[in-house]
């Protein structure tokens, strides 16, 4: 496979996990979340694969629709019934209200999605962390072609800071250091 044919095969593996996990988060909460971790740079995984990770929280003023418990039952099912699988719901110990909602969707690339759901004084939180699936190739070349020209770091202009889940994701840098899309 050439560099561009495992870029294009990466983007698609890249647009398949972030249209299910966008799913999920409007399941939860149709608004802009904040971006912990934007999700398009390749980590190394398994033997000679790539995956992505990501990572969102609600915002501060965000509030769960009855108890924790009862939110991660509603995501449970709603998963359940929406094609995921090896879907668990957890909590952390005895005084501690935080619940966690475990599952996959392997033919959608996710290989594992985590949902922590968290009450507060002043408002709660829910934070969605997702790896995909390990695919077959070299993550460094698909960094490499995702960052063309080598740009500095101090050049590169961030992700917005929020994003609704429908926003157009996107996929790298131009050699200017602006987001592709």
């Amino acid at each position: 496979m050439t560099g561009e044919e495992l870029l294009d095969q990466a983007r698609a593996v890249y647009l398949d996990y972030r249209s299910a996990v966008a799913e999920v988060q409007l399941e939860i909460f149709d608004g802009e979340w904040v971006v912990d971790n934007y999700g398009d740079s390749p980590d190394e995984c398994g033997a000679g694969g790539y995956e992505f990770s990501f990572g969102r929280s609600t915002p501060p003023e965000w509030k769960i629709d009855g108890t924790p418990a009862e939110a991660a039952q509603r995501l449970a099912d709603w998963l359940n019934e929406n094609g995921w699988s090896e879907i668990t719901t957890r909590t952390y110990s005895d005084g501690i209200a935080d619940v966690v909602v475990e599952a996959e969707k392997p033919d959608s690339h996710v290989g594992h999605i985590t949902v922590d759901i968290s009450p507060g004084e002043l408002y709660d939180s829910t934070t969605i962390y997702l790896d995909s699936t390990c695919e077959p190739g070299d993550w460094a070349v698909i960094y490499d072609l995702q960052n063309p020209g080598d740009p500095r770091w101090e050049d590169i202009e961030p992700h917005a800071p929020m994003e609704h889940p429908t926003a157009e994701p996107s996929f790298g840098y131009t050699p200017e250091g602006k987001p592709k899309f």
